[in-house]
């Protein structure tokens, strides 16, 4: 294959195109880690904000809530970090439209790990593809 072999060009036009892809997916994938949602009960007395992971991270409760009885007390916060969860769900939606469905917040640790492990191997075979075509075009030369 010689340098105005048009193979080559498509090569690199599929290896910049992959490059962009993962750049892109990458930068998605740092956004989800640092993804958070807010969400308050119906009568805004508790306020709830969750962390990447869907699990709660903080719970402020107003004054006036602290004067309803305990079971009332905790149907508020229920609420509140439910909507909480609800809200990162959407962000996340948003975040990731190619998705079918919201990811379950119980598998979002899996998921980065396994595509952390594919964005290695990825790179790493890339990697010695590019190599390869270097070699071939200095071999042309």
């Amino acid at each position: 294959m010689d340098s105005t072999d048009p193979r080559l060009g498509d090569l690199d036009r599929i290896l910049r195109d992959s490059e962009r892809t993962m750049r892109e997916l990458e930068q998605a994938m740092q956004e989800l880690s640092r993804l958070t949602g807010m969400g308050e009960s119906r009568a805004g007395t508790v306020t709830a904000r969750v962390d990447a992971e869907s699990r709660p991270i903080e719970v402020r409760i107003s004054n006036r809530a602290m004067r309803l009885d305990p079971d009332e007390l905790g149907q508020h916060v229920v609420e509140a970090v439910r909507a909480a969860q609800e809200d990162h769900e959407r962000r996340a939606r948003e975040l990731m439209p190619f998705s079918p469905a919201a990811p379950d917040p119980s598998v979002l640790g899996t998921f980065r790990r396994d595509l952390d492990e594919m964005q290695d191997s990825f790179r790493r075979e890339m990697g010695e593809r590019m190599d390869d075509v270097r070699r071939r075009r200095q071999d042309d030369y």
